[in-house]
């Protein structure tokens, strides 16, 4: 019974450990904006350069940008920098890493997947081959759009905080 509780306790406090709530200043993260901004440029070029001949498919959900009206920047741009290391896309590493420690606040992992079992078919393996390409497309598209959210996000804390 002892252990039953402790776990129960356990499972009630955990979402509490795993939120973030030494989120740093509107002032905090502008000024290391400096060494952000770099790496979002340099991470927009590799995208923009891999999709050179590709066309990017609409995304089914919306990306969630910074607004008028969402106006809390820094846990908006916690969330897109988890959304983009769940891409797991190895050019943006660098970018999760660098927001990551801007806004202080770390991104915790996705849990993994045990391996299937499954035994696959030499037809099944080409076709998976086939849609790789085209996840793969569908990936570098959604961390476009994803860059795309974070450099408005900076560009609006500009300019909410133009006179600081």
């Amino acid at each position: 019974m002892p252990l039953l509780c402790i776990s129960l306790l356990a499972l009630l406090l955990l979402p509490l450990s795993l939120s973030c709530d030494n989120k740093r200043t509107l002032k905090e993260v502008k000024i290391d904006y400096m060494f952000v901004q770099p790496v979002i440029n340099n991470a927009n070029g590799i995208i923009t350069t891999l999709l050179e001949n590709s066309s990017c498919p609409a995304l089914k959900h919306r990306i969630r940008g910074c607004t008028v009206v969402n106006a809390d920047i820094v846990s908006t741009l916690h969330s897109l920098t988890c959304k983009m290391k769940n891409l797991n896309i190895s050019h943006t590493h660098l970018l999760v890493t660098t927001v990551e420690h801007s806004v202080w606040c770390p991104c915790h992992e996705k849990p993994t997947k045990e391996p299937s079992m499954v035994l696959r078919r030499r037809k099944a393996a080409r076709k998976r081959r086939n849609n790789q390409k085209k996840k793969e497309i569908k990936k570098l598209c959604k961390a476009e759009a994803i860059l795309s959210a974070m450099t408005n996000c900076y560009q609006m804390l500009n300019t909410i905080l133009a006179d600081t």
